[in-house]
């Protein structure tokens, strides 16, 4: 029987689609792949199969990256892959697997039905266990990366520099990059220029080292605004990022937010296309106070660590991770806003809004408070917002992530207001959401101070 090559969902989500030998194929958003993400273009790749040889060629023809064993693809090179090799159609997302039937010499176990898996138990908790049991005992072993290479996100708002030498990895030992792995050179907080840098402490390439020796894949995540402002070229800022990975000495994979955008800290989104198991993060925007320690100056922000929270991940300090610092007594700030849950009932007069809001303050040993007008008896011409300010700059936030059709906010305006108003109440703010998604947004730490 003649052998065939076969472009296999890893969930099954659709049926296998056959490559014909010595012919392209082009794979993208259509029917036959259930793709409906717009950010995948219809013409995503093409695949060409050598039946012969067991042997696939993959090239990118999309806009945005599809991925080859977790790593990123050029745009129109081709790539040569073999069986089992894992696709990813975008990267990180809609994975695939190379198959060959029959398989060649030294793969002879056929790779079981996923879909049948997943049917055999019903129970929705037990299919996500077995969907992620199934996604780790198909992920490919990832051959590391095989020189320097930079792709960027999203109109250039994020870069991603892989090092020679990468490895994919469930565990990420992820750093910020200033004030964490290096400082300025002049001794100022930010730098004067792309080569005014050195390493922060002795200790770090050292720690890298025993951590990658350790399996652990080394990232640092930076938020650097002044490239998206123009202050900085992406070309300087790039060549300073290869000196820094060499002069540490380690394969490291570098993420970099330009802009104000999902990517910029304390937002989670350039963790997305990272593993979380026994991962943790170390920064320094921590919120630590002036004079934490002798001399020091305070923690220009939380980013840092809000996004480790964002994330559920075990956080450090560089004192902490470099130098084996203990911060148990160091002062730290908390967050002006932390999001909380409000309870609104709506209905017509005397549909029991007041019964029913008087027994969920009473059984909830008065973690919610049951607020009406009508027992309050004040009538007002004006409102006042309770809101408070760094609640109303996370709003503000928020609009912006999500392009939200209203005029930009100048920071200035949240200082500089008086409406004149002689009487007025306050007034919870009480958001309201289309989707969970949104709303999971809306409940992460936004702001970085």
């Amino acid at each position: 029987m003649p052998r065939q090559c076969f472009f296999k969902c890893l969930l099954d989500t659709h049926s296998p689609l056959k490559l014909l030998h010595n012919a392209e194929t082009i794979i993208g958003r259509s029917k036959l792949t259930k793709i409906k993400d717009q950010s995948c273009s219809r013409q995503q790749i093409t695949l060409k199969a050598d039946c012969e040889e067991c042997l696939v060629e993959i090239k990118q023809l999309g806009v945005n990256s599809s991925g080859l064993n977790g790593f990123a693809l050029k745009k129109n090179e081709v790539y040569k892959v073999g069986h089992g090799s894992r696709i990813e159609v975008l990267l990180n997302n809609y994975v695939h697997i190379i198959e060959f039937d029959p398989p060649p010499d030294g793969n002879d176990q056929p790779r079981p039905s996923l879909k049948r898996k997943l049917e055999e138990d019903s129970s929705p908790i037990k299919q996500k266990i077995l969907k992620t049991e199934i996604e780790q005992k198909n992920t490919i072993s990832i051959t590391e990366a095989v020189e320097n290479m930079w792709v960027d996100f999203d109109t250039c708002q994020l870069y991603i520099f892989t090092s020679k030498g990468v490895k994919s990895s469930k565990k990420i030992a992820a750093f910020d990059m200033d004030g964490t792995l290096i400082k300025t050179k002049s001794g100022k907080v930010y730098p004067v220029d792309t080569k005014d840098w050195q390493i922060a402490f002795p200790q770090v390439s050292k720690k890298l080292k025993e951590h990658f020796e350790k399996g652990y894949k080394i990232v640092i995540i930076s938020n650097q605004a002044p490239i998206g402002n123009g202050r900085v070229k992406i070309e300087d800022f790039q060549k300073k990022i290869e000196a820094i990975v060499e002069k540490l000495d380690v394969p490291i994979q570098v993420y970099i937010a330009t802009g104000k955008g999902f990517y910029r800290k304390p937002s989670t989104w350039m963790w997305k296309t990272l593993a979380e198991k026994q991962s943790f993060y170390c920064g320094d925007a921590v919120g630590r106070v002036a004079n934490w320690a002798p001399g020091k100056k305070k923690d220009h922000s939380m980013a840092d660590k809000l996004m480790a929270e964002n994330l559920g991940l075990t956080f450090y300090t560089p004192e902490q991770f470099f130098l084996g610092h203990s911060i148990t007594n160091v002062p730290i700030n908390k967050p002006g806003f932390i999001p909380k849950d409000i309870l609104v009932l709506v209905g017509f007069p005397g549909s029991g809004k007041s019964f029913i809001a008087q027994q969920i303050e009473k059984k909830s040993g008065h973690q919610y408070v049951a607020v009406c007008r009508d027992e309050m008896s004040v009538e007002c011409r004006c409102a006042k917002m309770a809101t408070t300010k760094e609640h109303a700059q996370h709003n503000n936030k928020y609009r912006e992530l999500m392009k939200i059709n209203h005029v930009p906010v100048n920071d200035i305006v949240f200082h500089s207001y008086n409406e004149g108003f002689k009487e007025v109440i306050e007034v919870k703010f009480n958001p309201s959401f289309d989707d969970k998604e949104a709303e999971n947004i809306y409940r992460m730490y936004l702001l970085e101070k």
